[in-house]
């Protein structure tokens, strides 16, 4: 059945040619008619009535099917829609809706799942286990390019619903338990369920305590289906009593059931617990959710074990204990707590972190009980069970009653009494000590306790003792548990005894008349002090000659010939020394050893020391003598024995003091000294040493006349001067240099030998003498003007006795850097000119340049001579206005302005140029007289640059160009003045262009006498000629006179010119004034457009173009040919080469192209070898044309006639040098700018540079390649070799 609905005015609508079934199918399904929506379908097509007829077309759509179906996706596919009008495409979209229930009926909430033009689709993420209804709506769409004709609406009814059911499938995952709530608890002992293990429960009423966490989680997102869910709740650690059901990864089932919620119990406290929850339904088990963690709530820690004894003492015990669990709060304290050790109550011991107690203060032999308890933040712990402890016996007191019964002068008799307490056991021995307290005792039998004595007895008796000695003694006692302490120690003292001989005597230190005795005191002082030593002394030397150490060999050479006395060295003096070193004694034998000191029998000793004092200083000795020395102590008992004889000498002594030096010689910087040698004082002089000080000036007093002065003999005087080094030598006269001129000096002489060196004399005042002045000071200079310097300066320091006569000043330029070849400053080497001679201290320099820099020096002159310079001084005058720059130069002249240029000014005069001023006047027309009076100046330009570009100006007018630059001084004089005009202006256009005759025109081969008779059988060409004139512009005084005329015939847009020479463009120049001109060469059958421009005289320019004229050539007709005279030359081998390609055929053909070729290159050869591109541009055009300017060819070239006129102009376009980087630098950049590029462009690469810098680059550039190939080679090698030596010989 197909419906029909037509608008106003409808008729019949006969469809029988596009449909052959009814295109609305009957409804099945139960589904309200508001479901069936209808898809209108318009038209773009406008209608041809004033109202517009609609078509209306209703199709239905078949039922989706379905495939595939799984729990979360299903396949829909369909059959496509039938009886669709041609021009439209059908669009599919499948809709979807979940039902809640079996009976539900689906609402309006359809939610579109897939919509295009396929057959089927895929859809997922639907949920299992639910009903859901599809439905298929059908769209009809017009395509792009094809649309129904007239006004046909086509609406298509959904179809009717489709219900299917997903398949159940497990839960999904839920979302992780949430913790509810935290508790905590204590449970008796008591275990109803037998959950506990036997260990977990304690005995008496100590609960055990435990924590539970609350834990809640959702539904899971899809139960599968199935809604009747059963929930399986793990944790881990497992709580108490479930250890032993251990699942996979540690976590324990703690609940099963339909409950959302649980209370998990028996946690231990502090603990931090994982939780996962798993949904099963019929299907089966859903996947665990994500693990959720929480603490439980902490506690009071466990009660802790019984303390340990890890070490036991009589009065102390060392307990140590374990950490009891802390339920989730680190533990803080521990108390420990003990009885009286009587049975009494508990008191406090301990409180802290530790895990171990020394418990101090307790008695031997006791017990004693102990309790602990742990404490953290919650609170405090049951106390732990007691434990009983025991401490030790201990060792008796020690003995009282230590007492000294009688006393000797070698033994002594102890007593003592058993202690009072014996420590619980029978004293079964005592043990006595000795200690010696004297030194002489300790020396015997050393620092330490010495064990004298063990046994019952309660007295002992020691002997071999040291007279007059202290000793201490001491007593203990021992038992079963060990010895006891020891009694306090008694001290006694042995009877007194004569001391013995003192030990140690020899000579400290030996000098020239003072030798130093020491000795030690005597090991032990008889029990009474030492109050005197007594000390005797006699000379070593043997009178009698029977002495043992006369008689005996003496010493090796350089050995001390006794002990004591100082090695003997070689001695070198200065001749005439007064005595020399006693000799070495006779009978040498060398290698003996020496002889103990003994008294000469024919010597009396001399007692020169009694005295309390260890060690005696004996004066007034002779220098280089030798003694001998002996001593012994004396107390309240009696005198010692005398010691050993030791020897002992005086040492050499230092020179005797000089005498003050004498002047010999005076000069003005030095002085001549010479002296007297002094005795060496048992040494010889070696050197001698002088000192030179300058002697302060005293106001008011003046230095007297050169040479020597006085002797200063008050020390108070020189001990105030600066002496320093002035000779150090063994000659006795020496030149002291290095002085200032008349200058008062003191000097003072030291003599040396190997002792050391003697006093100083006394010293000797010389004065020097005079000298010319020093030079002056202060020297300033002041600009005056720009051409004079006003000099000043003080006077000399110095004059140095001669008052100054006169000043010298002399002047010279400063170099100026980079200039004059030398550095600022420098005056070693300046051009140095007198200025000035006078008495006075200032001047003025005149005649002077100005703003140029330069230097002074002076000098001062006395009656002895002229002093030095001055350093140089630079000064610079006052700058000037520069001087006058040079005469503009003119360029690229125009009707309108030109370019100027000028050189800067030679002078700038201290300031550099800052700006110039270019000045412009009108000196009248070009072709006035030269000589008529210029009109007012006006300033052209004001800028920092020398060149500058006027424009604005009159045509055919002539100026006066002068220029002028600006300083910080001021403005400076113009330059010499240049005359410039400007130029015409182009011709005006020509007028009234018009077309005179277009016709056809016939070309003839003419060929070159070598070739002219293979072309006499060749077409003649067709080609077309135009005739135009014009009428002559109008003459103007401003605008140039014709020259000349360019003519262009040009194809018209959309004319068809085919391979024709210059793109079918015709141009012509006209020479003269002659209005008229012939084209030819035109291509036949196409549109032109001609038009025509004057060329001016003198360079002037071009005019305009005319307004383009247009004609048509005649049409080209197919056998028509022509023939024309022809060329020679260039053209004559083109238009061979063409007519060869245009008439020959088969092996003609092939020649005529070999021959072609040769044409061709014979007009490259021609195009290359043109001196100019206008001449190669010819030559080209002639080669390409040659077909046409001679022998008979078609209308329309080859194209190989057409390649070789190509190429034969690339080759003419290629021999035109493009300009290179460095010419450009030079011609197109600014004229100041060029010029400088030019000079040092010239400098590097000669006269020639524009023909010889390209080579002479190329080389440049090839030999930088290979320097740094070699560097980069030499890099490789070092690196190499470096590399091999850090890595050693054995690589």
């Amino acid at each position: 059945m197909v419906s029909l609905t037509m608008g106003p005015r409808v008729g019949l609508l006969s469809l029988t040619e596009h449909l052959e079934a009814p295109l609305l199918s009957k409804r099945t399904g139960s589904a309200p008619i508001a479901d069936c929506t209808l898809e209108p379908m318009t038209s773009n097509t406008p209608s041809t009535t004033s109202e517009p007829e609609v078509c209306v077309v209703e199709l239905a759509a078949g039922l989706p099917s379905v495939s595939a179906l799984e729990p979360h996706s299903a396949v829909f596919s369909w059959q496509a829609l039938e009886r669709v009008p041609p021009g439209l495409t059908p669009v599919y979209a499948i809709e979807l809706q979940q039902l809640e229930s079996a009976d539900s009926n689906p609402s309006s909430n359809w939610v579109s799942v897939y919509k295009g033009d396929a057959l089927s689709c895929k859809v997922d993420e639907l949920k299992s286990g639910r009903r859901y209804a599809v439905r298929l709506c059908v769209a009809a769409e017009s395509s792009d390019s094809d649309s129904p004709d007239g006004g046909l609406e086509v609406r298509v009814a959904n179809s009717d619903n489709v219900f299917f059911h997903t398949p159940a499938t497990v839960p999904s995952a839920i979302q992780p338990p949430a913790l509810a709530q935290r508790a905590r608890n204590a449970l008796k002992v008591t275990d109803p369920q037998n959950v506990l293990p036997p260990d977990a429960l304690v005995s008496g009423t100590n609960p055990l305590i435990w924590s539970a966490l609350q834990l809640k989680w959702n539904v899971p997102e899809d139960p599968g289906g199935v809604f009747e869910l059963t929930y399986v709740l793990q944790v881990s650690p497992a709580p108490i009593g479930l250890e032993d059901r251990r699942a996979f990864q540690g976590f324990v089932e703690v609940y099963s059931g339909p409950e959302r919620s649980f209370k998990v119990l028996r946690l231990q406290p502090g603990v931090r617990y994982t939780s996962r929850v798993q949904a099963i339904n019929a299907m089966g088990e859903g996947p665990f959710s994500l693990c959720s963690a929480y603490t439980t709530q902490a506690t009071v820690p466990a009660p802790p074990e019984v303390p340990q004894v890890q070490t036991a003492s009589s009065t102390t015990l060392t307990l140590q204990w374990s950490p009891p669990p802390d339920n989730g709060s680190p533990i803080i304290c521990y108390c420990l707590e003990r009885d009286d050790g009587a049975g009494g109550d508990f008191s406090h011991v301990y409180a802290g972190p530790n895990t171990l107690h020394v418990v101090k203060g307790l008695r031997p032999g006791t017990q004693y009980r102990f309790r602990l308890r742990a404490d953290n933040d919650e609170g405090k712990s049951m106390w732990s069970g007691t434990t009983t402890l025991s401490t030790g016996a201990a060792p008796p007191d020690s003995p009282v009653s230590l007492q000294v019964v009688t006393v000797g002068r070698t033994s002594a008799t102890l007593a003592w009494r058993a202690p009072d307490d014996d420590g619980g056991s029978k004293v079964v021995a005592f043990e006595v000590e000795l200690q010696a307290k004297s030194r002489a005792a300790t020396t015997c039998m050393g620092p330490d306790w010495l064990k004298i004595f063990e046994g019952e007895a309660h007295a002992c008796t020691i002997n071999s003792l040291r007279p007059g000695c202290a000793y201490r003694v001491r007593v203990r006692a021992r038992n079963g548990a060990g010895w006891g302490q020891w009694a306090l120690p008694v001290d006694l003292t042995t009877a007194a005894d004569a001391p013995e001989a003192p030990l140690s005597l020899q000579p400290a230190s030996c000098f020239a008349t003072t030798i130093v005795i020491t000795w030690a005191p005597p090991r032990h002082d008889g029990g009474a002090k030492v109050h005197t030593y007594r000390m005797e002394m006699a000379s070593a030397d043997c009178l009698c000659g029977r002495c043992p150490h006369a008689m005996g060999a003496p010493q090796p050479h350089g050995a001390p010939p006794y002990p004591g006395a100082p090695p003997q060295q070689p001695q070198a003096g200065i001749q005439g020394y007064p005595g020399a070193p006693p000799p070495p004694p006779p009978h040498a034998a060398a290698g003996c050893a020496p002889h103990r000191p003994t008294l000469c029998p024919a010597h009396t000793p001399l007692a020169v020391y009694a005295g309390e004092t260890v060690g005696a200083e004996l004066r007034h000795l002779q220098p280089g003598c030798r003694y001998i020395f002996r001593v012994q102590a004396v107390n309240a008992q009696g005198a010692s024995a005398w010691t050993d004889w030791a020897a002992g000498a005086t040492t050499p002594d230092a020179p005797v003091t000089p005498g003050p030096p004498a002047v010999t010689g005076v000069a003005a910087t030095a002085l001549m000294l010479s002296w007297q040698v002094p005795p060496g004082q048992g040494a010889p002089v070696t050197h001698f040493t002088v000192e030179a000080a300058p002697l302060p000036a005293v106001p008011g007093v003046l230095l007297g006349p050169p040479g020597s002065v006085c002797i200063i003999g008050d020390p108070r005087v020189t001990s105030s001067l600066g002496f320093r080094l002035a000779y150090r030598g063994t000659v006795p006269a020496c030149e002291v240099r290095g002085l200032e001129p008349y200058n008062a000096y003191a000097f003072r002489l030291c003599a040396h030998n190997d002792v050391g060196p003697s006093p100083w004399s006394l010293c000797a005042a010389a004065i020097t003498a005079h000298a010319p002045p020093t030079c002056p000071q202060s020297l300033s200079a002041q600009a005056a003007s720009s051409f004079k310097i006003v000099l000043c300066w003080a006077p000399p320091e110095r004059d140095f006795g001669a008052p100054v006569m006169s000043y010298t000043v002399e002047a010279a330029p400063a170099p100026r850097p980079g200039r004059d070849g030398a550095k600022p400053g420098g005056g070693a080497n300046a051009a140095w000119t007198h200025a000035y001679t006078g008495p006075a201290c200032a001047c003025a320099a005149e005649g002077l340049s100005p703003g140029r820099s330069y230097q002074f020096r002076v000098r001062a002159a006395n009656g002895i001579g002229c002093g030095p310079f001055t350093p140089p001084l630079t000064a610079t005058t006052l700058p000037a206005p520069p001087s006058a720059p040079g005469r503009p130069i003119v360029s690229a002249r125009t009707s309108s302005g030109f370019r100027a240029r000028w050189d800067e000014p030679e002078h700038t005069y201290g300031a550099l140029v800052t700006s110039y001023v270019l000045e412009l006047c009108v000196a009248g027309g070009v072709g006035e007289a030269s000589g008529s009076a210029p009109g007012a100046w006006a300033v052209a330009y004001n800028g920092p640059e020398a060149a500058a570009k006027l424009s604005g100006l009159q045509p055919a007018t002539r100026y006066l160009l002068r220029a002028a630059a600006v300083n910080a001084a001021g403005q400076g004089p113009f330059g010499e003045a240049e005359a410039v005009g400007t130029t015409l202006l182009p011709p005006q256009p020509p007028s009234q262009l018009e077309v005179a005759e277009v016709a056809e025109q016939q070309q003839a081969p003419s060929g070159s006498a070598a070739g002219s008779a293979s072309w006499a059988d060749l077409a003649a060409a067709e080609t077309a000629a135009v005739s135009i004139v014009w009428q002559e512009p109008a003459a103007a005084a401003a605008h140039a006179g014709v020259l000349g005329y360019e003519v262009v015939a040009a194809p018209r847009p959309g004319s068809d010119v085919g391979c024709a020479p210059g793109g079918g463009v015709a141009r012509m120049t006209v020479a003269g004034r002659r209005c008229e001109a012939r084209l030819e060469g035109l291509a036949l059958g196409c549109q032109y457009g001609v038009r025509v421009r004057a060329v001016g005289v003198d360079a002037a320019g071009h005019s305009g173009w005319t307004e383009e004229v247009a004609f048509a050539t005649p049409a080209v007709q197919p056998d028509a040919e022509v023939s024309s005279p022809g060329g020679g030359g260039a053209a004559g081998a083109g238009g061979a080469a063409q007519r060869v390609a245009a008439g020959a055929k088969g092996a003609a053909k092939k020649l005529a192209k070999k021959q072609a070729a040769t044409a061709a290159a014979t007009a490259v050869s021609a195009a290359a070898a043109c001196g100019s591109s206008d001449e190669a541009a010819a030559t080209t055009t002639a080669a390409a044309n040659g077909g046409q300017a001679g022998g008979r060819t078609r209308a329309k070239p080859t194209a190989a006639a057409a390649r070789v006129a190509a190429a034969v102009t690339t080759v003419a376009a290629k021999t035109r040098r493009k300009p290179t980087l460095v010419e450009r630098m030079v011609d197109e950049t600014p004229p100041a700018v060029g010029r400088c590029t030019e000079v040092v462009v010239r400098c590097v690469f000669g006269p020639a540079w524009r023909r010889d810098h390209s080579r002479l680059l190329r080389i440049a550039r090839s030999l930088f390649c290979w320097t740094l190939g070699l560097v980069v080679l030499a890099f490789a090698v070092y690196w190499v070799v470096s590399n091999q030596n850090r890595a050693g010989p054995g690589l």
